[in-house]
């Protein structure tokens, strides 16, 4: 393997990595909203992407799982925390 290739693997990994900064960049974006803000978003994240909108929910629930996405209010609505962007990517999005 050349030095600049980089395994299937490793491929999928990062491409894993990136769609899921750039959900949470969309979710950063809007801050706070509704369900319907957050099926909007996923909607748009699954175009954009060329994935599923199964897996835009998978992406999702990784976000919730991780604490960087909160639901308040019975899980009718969601929130941005911006103080574990820093601790799950190490960059600001």
């Amino acid at each position: 393997m050349r030095i600049n290739e980089e395994s299937s693997d490793e491929g999928a990994v990062r491409r894993r990595r990136e769609r899921t900064m750039e959900l949470a960049a969309m979710f950063k974006e809007k801050g706070k909203g509704s369900n319907s803000d957050k099926e909007g978003i996923l909607a748009k994240f699954s175009m954009q992407e060329g994935v599923t909108k199964h897996k835009a929910k998978e992406y999702f629930s990784l976000l919730l799982g991780a604490g960087l996405i909160r639901l308040k209010y019975g899980h009718g609505h969601w929130e941005y925390d911006r103080d574990a962007e820093w601790e799950l990517f190490k960059v600001e999005i």
